[in-house]
């Protein structure tokens, strides 16, 4: 709106200059009209240029975007606004929000969810269906309301931060999928992560006690997983003796999701459950896991059914013929 305005008023004024310069410099039987208004015109486009780039360095905001200047397929917009996200600016300039994996690949630094003001975004021009800037409805419909949680303790996890604020391990899939420029695997002190509104369960922040663990007499034990295909059960089998400690080790590791464990966690184990400090053989768990159950032993073989006897027939005996 202020950029109308001011385009308005300066229209006018250059409008009026003109006006004066072609019948005010001189008198009216001396002025060769024709000739007056192509130098009129002249200067006119050379005022209109200087005045426009005054306007643009001066931070007035632009009323559309451009090709940037360096990658002709692509178009250049600087956000407006600290809470825009990918999906709506995928919505506004290319009528799709699904086009902002489209934009993601093309700004592979930009978190898709946490934009901030003045970052420059790069819009394939051939997905672009408008140029001109949104408006800050549109902007603020499209806003994501996410809840921020700041990485703070030493060893907290994803799926930690998960069953605090959701209620359930498993949600780190959903939290990585609404960060993902994070890597699940390596939370960092200082980070930040979105939690979607729509899964959370509390909004109390995180507390020490939480991501400390009780540590027992003895110690632990640390095992680390090497195999995708690892379980807790197989775990305590081989450190314990019992496949049915993995109950009492899933509640001194708070932070993983024994259900689904990942390459890299650390697993630890109470010492005075512990059998063996040797490291599981995997393949001896692929093997193990490869053997079909044991069969119960076998029962007596059931006794054959008695034969049944043939029966003799008995019809009219032949005589002999005379």
């Amino acid at each position: 709106m202020k950029y109308a305005v001011k385009n308005q008023i300066r229209t006018g004024v250059i409008g009026f200059l003109v006006i004066m310069m072609l019948f005010g410099c001189a008198s009216g039987s001396n002025i060769n009209l024709s000739q007056k208004y192509e130098d009129s015109k002249s200067w006119f486009k050379e005022k209109w240029n200087a005045m426009g780039s005054k306007f643009s360095s001066s931070g007035e905001e632009a009323s559309s975007i451009k090709r940037h200047p360096k990658k002709p397929n692509y178009l250049v917009y600087q956000t407006q606004w600290s809470y825009e996200t990918l999906s709506g600016i995928a919505a506004w300039f290319t009528g799709d929000s699904k086009n902002w994996k489209a934009l993601a690949k093309a700004n592979p630094k930009i978190r898709p969810n946490l934009i901030t003001e003045g970052e420059l975004i790069l819009i394939p021009a051939k997905l672009a269906k408008v140029k001109t800037i949104p408006t800050e409805a549109f902007a603020a419909k499209h806003r994501i309301n996410y809840f921020e949680h700041k990485v703070r303790w030493q060893g907290e996890t994803l799926s930690l931060i998960a069953k605090w604020y959701t209620g359930h391990y498993g949600n780190w899939k959903a939290l990585a999928k609404a960060n993902p420029g994070l890597n699940p695997n390596r939370i960092a002190s200082g980070d930040i992560i979105l939690i979607p509104p729509k899964i959370m369960k509390t909004k109390k922040r995180l507390p020490h006690r939480v991501v400390a663990k009780p540590v027992p007499a003895g110690g632990y034990f640390k095992h680390i997983v090497r195999k995708p295909d690892e379980t807790l059960s197989q775990i305590a089998k081989w450190y314990t003796g019992k496949a049915d400690n993995a109950k009492q080790i899933a509640k001194v590791n708070p932070d993983i999701d024994t259900e689904f464990l990942l390459v890299g966690n650390e697993i630890n184990i109470p010492s005075n459950l512990l059998k063996t400090r040797t490291p599981m053989n995997q393949k001896a768990i692929q093997i193990s896991a490869s053997k079909p159950p044991k069969k119960s032993p076998a029962s007596k073989p059931a006794a054959p059914a008695p034969k049944k006897k043939k029966m003799q027939l008995f019809g009219p005996k032949q005589f002999p013929a005379n």
